[in-house]
């Protein structure tokens, strides 16, 4: 049987754990609070108001103006969701996080009930040392305990078979599956597919044709089938891309400003694969204009980089072929098909590839010691009052008492923790 652990708003949890007089009060974690930016958590208060998770702060104060507004700390969170995974272990060894606030765990009982039992051990031992509410959800595959932590919330604890799967969800509609977002849904829709009961009884090979080999997918998770293996992180779950993205302090269609941002998002995310020991051959480039119309644009290299130069000029394509000129609030760049940094072949010490890898190693090493914005792009700095410090790597606890709290990024950011 497999155990889903989902933290309830985890990250407002932890503040209202943190802060006393913010308990029972709608509390919504944010960048600075003090500039534009979404809603990053968004405790069970402030959601009768309407509030949600990837909301402009705009519009949270005016659905919740009473809502207590917190700077995100997300070395605090990532401290706190390592303990976590250290407590599952005292049940089983296999765990494999699936995010910072959640992981599956995989246990040797073969019936939903013995899993049950397991699963308000866990929820006790969560509440009694952590003070913090879980949601469990328990099915004999991921797909059916993912699903299973949305039908009670918080403090939850749902198991279902794929039969009790079936009737619960049969009905709802389609989007409701994981893994089906808004595209998705509208394009089955458009072929009379409306809940997940008509895409588990939809006809394979027009799925297939419509969606390639993902088709067939789709109707298997419809009916609760899902072979996903569990991975326990202890034996390495590499990342499947890197990025960073921010919300401008205010729309701009300055280029020069626009190119500025770019450039230093390049170097955060290259300096983050290089601290993984990753490169990455598929560059991609996202931009929100101020009308928050999102536009996507990627592209595959030929090999392999963590060299921001590479990466911003792939990325400055992207941009010519997007950008029109108009006001844009939102950029991001990505790398995604990573392959792990192999060592490098010997060569001649002062050839030009040698003595930039040196450099890059050099300045990599200046930055550990003194933080991201000791050494910037000289191209960066018109932008670098828009960003702010962006923590790379695995945290050490060493890491976490020595270091103040900071934001990932000012404004809309988005965080991806190690292993995710």
């Amino acid at each position: 049987m497999i155990l889903l652990v989902d933290m309830d708003a985890f990250f407002a949890s932890v503040e209202q754990l943190h802060r006393p007089a913010l308990r029972g009060l709608p509390v919504i974690v944010c960048g600075d609070p003090e500039r534009r930016g979404v809603v990053t958590a968004a405790s069970y208060e402030a959601r009768p108001f309407g509030v949600r998770a990837g909301m402009p702060l705009q519009e949270a104060r005016r659905l919740c103006p009473q809502a207590h507004y917190v700077e995100g700390n997300p070395e605090k969170y990532v401290a706190i969701s390592l303990r976590l995974l250290e407590m599952y272990l005292e049940f089983t060894p296999d765990v494999e996080p699936f995010s910072v606030d959640e992981a599956f765990l995989s246990v040797k009982q073969d019936t939903l009930e013995s899993a049950t039992e397991i699963g308000r051990s866990i929820q006790r031992e969560v509440d009694r040392r952590f003070e913090l509410p879980a949601t469990i959800g328990i099915g004999p595959n991921k797909l059916i305990a993912k699903m299973a932590t949305g039908v009670r919330k918080p403090r939850g604890l749902t198991a279902l078979g794929i039969e009790e799967f079936q009737r619960c969800f049969w009905e709802q509609s389609v989007r409701e599956l994981w893994g089906v977002g808004e595209q998705l849904e509208a394009r089955l829709r458009s072929m009379d597919i409306l809940t997940v009961g008509d895409l588990a009884r939809a006809d394979e090979h027009r799925l297939r044709g419509a969606f390639g080999v993902i088709g067939p997918q789709l109707k298997e998770a419809a009916a609760g089938h899902d072979d996903t293996p569990l991975v326990p992180y202890h034996q390495g779950v590499d990342p499947k891309s890197m990025g960073h993205e921010v919300t401008l302090a205010k729309d701009s269609g300055d280029a020069a400003y626009l190119k500025s941002v770019l450039l230093r998002l390049s170097d955060q995310v290259t300096r983050r694969l290089r601290s993984e020991g990753f490169r990455g051959r598929v560059i991609a480039l996202k931009l929100r204009d101020s009308r928050f119309v999102t536009h996507l644009r990627q592209a595959t290299l030929a090999g392999y980089t963590a060299d921001h130069r590479v990466v911003f000029e792939q990325v400055m394509r992207l941009w010519e072929r997007q950008w029109r000129g108009d006001a844009v609030r939102l950029l991001g760049v990505s790398v995604s098909g990573l392959e792990r940094d192999a060592p490098a072949p010997q060569a001649e010490l002062f050839t030009t590839h040698v003595r930039e890898e040196l450099l890059r190693a050099a300045l990599d090493r200046v930055r550990d010691r003194l933080g991201e914005a000791s050494l910037v792009p000289a191209g960066a700095l018109s932008g670098r009052r828009g960003l702010a410090h962006v923590p790379f790597g695995a945290l050490s606890s060493r890491v976490l008492e020595r270091r103040s709290p900071h934001p990932i990024e000012k404004g809309e950011s988005r965080w991806n923790p190690p292993g995710s």
